[in-house]
């Protein structure tokens, strides 16, 4: 029952960002990275370093993207770096998502505490 439209949801997914152009899909991450990094900005969060590392870092990995060139040796090329630069990237952000999620929470029962005194 939850399968079905799940991957009906990533195939249709998968298939429009297929379709679109290179350059759409990259103003789109550019734009996503600004969002990012003004959400840091004006929200106060105990990990936000990690969220700045994520924004830096994913923009200087989307000039990989950008600026592409050919493999180097015959064997890493910029997407492959692109690639590799990533993993780290994800494991961070989801360090953040985990450490938002914490602090939300803290600050809910914090804010629920003092209601009940």
């Amino acid at each position: 029952m939850v399968s079905a439209p799940v991957l009906a949801l990533v195939t249709t997914h998968f298939n429009v960002v297929y379709r679109l152009e290179h350059d759409c899909v990259c103003a789109m991450g550019v734009a996503q990275l600004f969002l990012w990094a003004r959400w840091a900005d004006v929200f106060r969060h105990p990990s936000n370093w990690k969220l700045w590392v994520v924004v830096i870092a994913s923009g200087l990995a989307m000039l990989l993207e950008i600026y592409d060139f050919p493999p180097y040796g015959g064997y890493f090329d910029a997407h492959s770096i692109w690639h590799l630069a990533t993993v780290p990237l994800t494991i961070l952000w989801w360090s953040f998502i985990r450490d938002d999620a914490e602090f939300i929470t803290s600050s809910l029962l914090n804010k629920s505490k003092k209601k009940a005194k």
